[in-house]
């Protein structure tokens, strides 16, 4: 029995005994912390300056698609409206978020809409500039004639296919 007790104490693995840090190793370690804390701290403030730098251009480009003197629409491919800037809604006589949401074919007179439908698959087709002539109505039914210019945009970021159109009273 004896014999079996000392086979099995050779068999088991001694416990081994943590190493004990160096000094050395220590602020070894405490530096690199440090330089890492600090290169942190310089990529987050690249990051808040680079928000910053995206918040302006943001700003830049609501203004000029806002206060465009000409009434610009972001179409999807089906139409619809999904952004309109302020004298699109003032020509309409609709208030900007009653707009989005709406297909632009509701204010083109019944025997033109064709024209229009064509004319949204011809700019989803094409990576130019495309135009067409047709009627519009606004809110109270006045009919006007107008030139429609649209292009797809290429958003990487966004999986839903728009286009831009602009109206030109003519």
């Amino acid at each position: 029995m004896k014999t079996v007790k000392k086979e099995i104490r050779k068999n088991v693995p001694k416990p081994k005994k943590s190493p004990v840090a160096k000094e050395g190793d220590v602020r070894r370690l405490v530096q690199l912390l440090r330089i890492n804390q600090i290169e942190l701290e310089h990529q987050n403030l690249e990051l808040r300056i680079a928000q910053e730098e995206l918040e302006v251009s943001r700003n830049k480009y609501v203004n000029l698609f806002d206060f465009a003197p000409i009434p610009y629409f972001t179409l999807n491919r089906e139409g619809i409206i999904k952004e309109v800037n302020l004298i699109a809604s003032k020509i309409f006589g609709v208030d900007r978020n009653k707009l989005v949401g709406k297909r632009f074919v509701t204010f083109i007179p019944m025997e033109e809409r064709d024209i229009f439908n064509m004319f949204i698959e011809v700019v989803f087709g094409s990576y130019v500039k495309n135009s067409c002539e047709l009627n519009i109505m606004n809110k109270n039914k006045n009919v006007f004639r107008v030139r429609l210019e649209g292009f797809e945009l290429k958003d990487t970021l966004e999986t839903e296919q728009k286009c831009q159109v602009a109206l030109i009273e003519l």
